[in-house]
């Protein structure tokens, strides 16, 4: 069940990043926003980064099925959001991670649904708070909190190549 926890807390990891740079810089998210003709107030791209930021928070320190939800219905609305910048073919970034340029790709659209996949996981089989995670090895916190912070940036990572990359190594 580590598994499924390290996974889940993973997508809380880049959505707490995500939330707390929408919320320091919601300027370019709006745009994004503004592109597919959404609502892009800069005050309400803030409030969304606030609450991806207390949901991601919440995943860690209260558990259960609430945090859960919410992740997978966040994850659930981006890739929707992102589905809709791929199909109108815009070169713009979308915003996710405040000023960071990251032009939505497919692989946009796959992390968010894994991640809602995730959420739904931990919402079907709720985990406890992470330090509850390993009661009687408490040890084991530090490697994986490595393995979760270290794949949320390798994930970050490959979300932020360019699309064109890997055929320009080649």
């Amino acid at each position: 069940m580590e598994y499924a926890a390290a996974v889940y807390l993973l997508a809380a990891v880049l959505l707490g990043a995500a939330g707390a740079a929408k919320a320091v810089a919601p300027e370019p998210a709006s745009a994004a926003l503004a592109q597919l003709q959404l609502y892009h107030r800069h005050w309400a791209v803030r409030l969304l980064g606030l609450v991806e930021l207390v949901v991601a928070v919440s995943a860690f320190i209260v558990g259960g099925v609430g945090p859960a939800t919410a992740l997978a219905a966040l994850y659930a609305g981006f890739a929707v959001v992102a589905a809709a910048m791929l199909r109108s073919r815009s070169a713009m970034s979308c915003g996710c991670f405040g000023r960071v340029e990251m032009p939505v790709t497919i692989r946009h659209v796959v992390v968010n649904i894994l991640a809602v996949a995730a959420g739904l996981v931990a919402a079907s089989w709720p985990f406890e708070a992470i330090d509850k995670l390993f009661d009687g090895q408490k040890w084991l916190l530090g490697p994986f909190a490595v393995v979760v912070v270290g794949g949320a940036y390798g994930v970050f990572t490959w979300l932020s190549r360019p699309p064109n990359s890997a055929a320009a190594q080649s």
